[in-house]
């Protein structure tokens, strides 16, 4: 193999390697900004789903039997 086939096979490989890094930091802010979604947006959807619950199963506490 001469000179120029070896270095470019060498950039290749670092060019796959580099894109497979750019994806695991894309997926990993994917995920920090779900995370941080779901706790900002926790208790207004705790509160509305407890509100749903409430009207279909005819309950106006927040909890107890019915």
């Amino acid at each position: 193999m001469n000179k120029a086939a070896r270095k470019q096979l060498v950039l290749k490989r670092k060019e796959e390697g580099a894109s497979l890094i750019e994806y695991a930091v894309i997926a990993a802010l994917v995920v920090a900004i779900a995370v941080a979604g779901f706790a900002t947006l926790g208790d207004g959807l705790d509160a509305a789903f407890t509100n749903i619950t409430n009207t279909l199963t005819g309950s106006t506490s927040g909890g107890g039997t019915n």
